[in-house]
């Protein structure tokens, strides 16, 4: 399968996860069908970091499990019946936690992809924050959104959870955009070049 080809597989079972999202989430689905978004979206993920001859097989079986976690969420009375988990059982942590959990997948991402994919992921969430901060400050004092479910403790005028949000965004972003272009010999030679430097 020639890489063309390969990456149109991968955008479309990449779309296929999101229109599932979008019918759980708007009712047209169970919202256990969710399962079959995050097994799409793993595929497409897995797929697209990886070599181009294994495509095919990984392609065919993320998308079977995929389908069948759809039927099986849609068939299964017991489990269409299933809602959206309540992640507001944290009570004044729920931002939080879900920031924490981003976050690490995020981290994951970036160190995956190597060190020089971390610094730069670095610099420009960075150079993103202040810009970030402004917009997020502004949209609060003039009460565009409010934040319900969070721990109350302000830094330097926003809700610490909003400090956090503005660097997990950008670097899954970038930990994402790491792992799909990512150019193994690329990555592996910068590293070793920091290496060679660190060790002149």
């Amino acid at each position: 399968m020639d890489s063309g080809r390969a990456k149109r597989l991968v955008a479309g079972t990449f779309a296929l996860g999101v229109v599932t999202l979008w019918a759980a989430v708007a009712g047209v689905v169970p919202p256990s069908a969710g399962l079959a978004t995050v097994v799409w979206f793993a595929t497409a993920l897995v797929v697209a970091a990886g070599p181009v001859a294994r495509t095919p097989r990984r392609l065919a079986l993320g998308g079977a499990v995929g389908l069948a976690a759809l039927v099986v969420a849609v068939a299964v009375e017991p489990l269409s019946g299933v809602p959206l988990p309540d992640i507001g059982v944290l009570g004044p942590y729920t931002y939080l936690a879900t920031e924490v959990a981003f976050g690490s997948l995020a981290l994951a991402l970036l160190v995956r992809a190597g060190r020089a994919a971390l610094r730069r992921a670095a610099v420009t969430v960075a150079a993103i924050y202040p810009l970030a901060y402004v917009w997020d400050w502004y949209t609060l004092a003039v009460g565009v959104f409010e934040i319900a479910l969070r721990t109350g403790v302000e830094f330097v005028g926003i809700p610490v959870e909003e400090h956090v949000f503005m660097v997990v965004v950008p670097a899954l972003v970038l930990g994402v955009h790491e792992t799909l272009h990512a150019r193994p010999g690329r990555e592996r030679g910068a590293d070793a070049r920091g290496q060679n430097r660190g060790g002149d």
